[in-house]
């Protein structure tokens, strides 16, 4: 690999002296101060095909206070904290927008006041549980309902792990100054949460990951596992036992959790096969029940797991991806209501009324006000859909399209032809990659990636959709989806496939059609096994230009070992130059281009005037190091030989752009008057001119109030100089970059 600095780095200083003059074209052709505002979908859409599986985004968890009526958090583990304080009806961003990472794992107030309030946020999730803290994640702490926020405790408070996942804090019922943190590494407390200063110490005397504790009475009880074993520990006489009923378990765990019921303790036992199975535990005579050895613990992580606080008797369980009631008296369930988005994450009661219960799922927040027999959506104002790709139009460049994880596909469309746009569902499931045609913004491609899923095509906006992965008899890709439209032929898709016979069974290969609804009628444009001896991989990306109509870029992954059996994940670009050729002169002319380095390729982009040089952008940055402690690793120009197409310069051009998070179809070329380029990342969209993408001069940082999440898609649109940004946890938004910035 030719990692080399820029041939300007001597220079740098030199040039930095014009910085103030150059970055004064930036303002002439854009209004880089305008402000980032979201399109939604901020409630639940509209459904064309009265989906199930509509909804806003996932919900993790619901925390509500004694103390005031309405008043309610709500959180997501990729689109941050919310508050309420009409019991549902209307949402607002609590300020996690600006926190660093705008995410939330968990959150509670103050038991003494409602204004104030704790929250915990992380770089990323772990399968559907809270991640890792990163550099920035951490608790914060507001004393004014979410005006301003203070981070009390980081990565440096908890062994300078950056690895280690925050699962919940709880203060103690008679000192609630007094607030344990409980961890992947230990349990953590402070003698004062409202210090000005927090400081933090270790419990020493248990270790290992804990992920749950509550209290009876003042006895903290903790669930935790140590070197692959699970237990239960309660505090007795400053010292920590183990409930013993819970030790003899032999099964595989993955989690348990634990809720006070009177004077005693539930215990919910999720095993990593098998059944689920619910326990009783009386603190008097210390002695463990079976209670039931049907639960089903699908979502939530456990956490759908409620006693409801007004009828003892009655535990709100998440079975599979629905809500039941376990009767306690009984000790059967009861089924409840099913008109909400399935995959539940949280069940929480209101203080004040007992009728009213709240549920948090895949779909958004749901309130019940006859205890769980109907349930209704009230998500107004959350925003948290999980973007995994986006298109904009063209001919109509204020038309959206998105994939959503748990969600599925959203068009925001003139549905009405009345100039007024608006969300509508059109296809379920977890959704990925969209397309629309750039001349009829009609002819529109969703995709999803369960069984059965793949690319759809429609002709009239997504109200009708044909499976085209089911039209031709062939495999999806499943999560691996990827597709891209001809630059100027436009019916003309392409798409990858699984193959699912012969010595190239289980690997991803490039297909194309221009007829998507007919049966059986497309082309296999790739086979990499044949060509470049790959013995297994998957075509990860698929990439065009409209600056040269013909190339198209595969993006592969080449799963190997290295010489000691390790297996490694090598990644490779491969272009061709004849994408509409006969199908045989395609397979064969694909050629291999050097990446600049050996990682998650998230863009790529073609030069206008030369195709050999290429913009790439990467899903996250590097750690800067001795011998380039001014990498980033988040762009990089790569130049190509035109006789052999080998590597001739590769210089990492990100400067100040920050090493962060930068995901899928993140770049943006355009050459509407000058070269620029816009590049999406997690701390903002930045945007270099002909300068910057020589290695010189500072990017500029686009407008302001864009929340800190993974970017799925970027788009800019030249005629009306309209930028749209696709975010994993808080939808879509945009901003003018007109002078005048002119309402949606």
């Amino acid at each position: 690999m030719n990692l080399k600095k820029p041939i300007y780095w001597k220079t740098i200083n030199l040039l930095n002296v014009l910085f103030l003059s150059l970055n004064g074209l930036f303002a002439q052709d854009f209004a880089l101060e305008n402000q980032w505002y979201t399109i939604g979908p901020y409630q639940e859409p509209k459904s064309v095909n009265n989906s199930s599986s509509r909804g806003i985004g996932p919900v993790e968890f619901i925390r509500t206070t004694p103390l005031k009526e309405g008043l309610i958090l709500a959180g997501s583990l990729h689109g941050g904290l919310f508050y309420t304080t009409d019991g549902g009806e209307n949402w607002l961003n609590a300020g996690s927008d600006y926190w660093p990472y705008s995410t939330a794992t968990w959150a509670e107030f103050y038991p003494d006041d409602e204004n104030i309030w704790f929250a915990s946020s992380h770089e990323r999730e772990s399968n559907g549980k809270p991640g890792r803290l990163g550099i920035y994640g951490g608790i914060y702490r507001t004393k004014n309902s979410g005006t301003e926020w203070e981070l009390i405790a980081d990565k440096n408070t908890f062994n300078s792990l950056e690895n280690i996942a925050i699962y919940g804090f709880r203060f103690q019922p008679n000192d609630p100054k007094k607030m344990y943190v409980f961890t992947s590494d230990n349990v953590y407390f402070t003698f004062d949460c409202l210090a000005d200063i927090v400081k933090w110490e270790k419990i020493t005397a248990i270790k290992g990951k804990f992920y749950d504790l509550d209290f009876i009475g003042e006895t903290p009880y903790l669930t935790g596992t140590y070197k692959g074993k699970w237990s239960v520990y309660f505090k007795e006489n400053n010292d920590f036992k183990k409930i013993q009923g819970i030790e003899s378990i032999t099964e595989p765990i993955i989690q348990i959790t634990i809720e006070p019921i009177n004077n005693d303790l539930l215990i919910l036992i999720d095993f990593k096969s098998g059944a689920d199975k619910l326990f009783y535990y009386s603190t008097q005579t210390q002695k463990t029940e079976e209670l039931s050895r049907s639960m089903r613990v699908t979502f939530g992580a456990g956490h759908t797991f409620k006693v409801n606080p007004h009828a003892q008797n009655e535990i709100y369980v998440g079975s599979s991806t629905r809500l039941r009631r376990w009767n306690l008296n009984t000790k059967r369930f009861e089924n409840l209501g099913s008109n909400y988005h399935v995959d539940v994450e949280y069940v929480e009661f209101d203080p004040f009324n007992k009728n009213i219960v709240y549920m948090a799922s895949h779909g958004g927040f749901f309130k019940s006000e006859n205890r769980g027999e109907t349930w209704e959506s009230k998500s107004n104002g959350l925003g948290i859909s999980e973007v995994m790709g986006m298109a904009v139009g063209v001919s109509d460049p204020y038309e959206v399209v998105i994939g959503t994880f748990h969600d599925g596909s959203m068009v925001y469309a003139d549905w009405d032809k009345n100039g007024k746009y608006y969300w509508q569902n059109v296809n379920g499931g977890d959704a990925l990659i969209p397309l629309i045609n750039p001349e009829n913004a009609a002819e529109v491609y969703t995709s999803n990636q369960y069984t059965g899923g793949g690319l759809y095509y429609s002709n009239d906006t997504a109200k009708t959709v044909k499976n085209i992965h089911n039209k031709k008899g062939i495999k999806t890709s499943g999560w691996e989806m990827a597709t891209a439209l001809h630059p100027t032929q436009h019916s003309m898709v392409f798409f990858n496939y699984l193959r699912q016979d012969g010595e190239n069974k289980g690997n991803i290969d490039v297909v194309r059609t221009n007829k998507p609804t007919e049966k059986s009628n497309y082309e296999v444009i790739s086979d990499f096994k044949l060509t470049d001896n790959l013995k297994k991989y998957k075509v990860y990306g698929l990439y065009t230009s409209k600056y040269h109509p013909n190339i198209l870029m595969a993006y592969v992954l080449d799963f190997t070992k290295n010489e000691k059996g390790k297996p490694i994940t090598n990644h490779r670009l491969f272009r061709t130059e004849m994408s509409l050729d006969s199908s045989e002169k395609v397979i064969n002319n694909w050629y291999e281009l050097e990446v600049p380095r050996n990682g998650w390729i998230a863009d790529i982009v073609v030069d206008k005037k030369n195709k050999n040089k290429l913009y790439f952008s990467y899903s996250g940055g590097i750690h800067p190091s001795f011998d380039y402690p001014n990498e980033s690793g988040m762009i990089y120009f790569t130049k190509y030989k035109k006789r052999n197409h080998n590597m001739k310069r590769n210089h990492d051009i990100s400067l100040n752009i920050p090493n962060d998070m930068g995901k899928k179809y993140n770049l943006v070329y355009t050459y509407a008057s000058k070269k620029y380029i816009f590049i999406g990342t997690r701390n903002g969209v930045y945007v270099g001119n002909k300068f910057n993408l020589k290695g010189g001069g500072y990017w500029k940082k686009v407008g302001y109030g864009l929340p800190h999440c993974a970017v799925y898609g970027l788009h800019y649109d030249e005629k009306e100089m309209l930028l749209t940004v696709g975010l994993k946890g808080r939808g879509v938004w945009r901003i003018s970059l007109l002078g005048t910035v002119l309402a949606d």
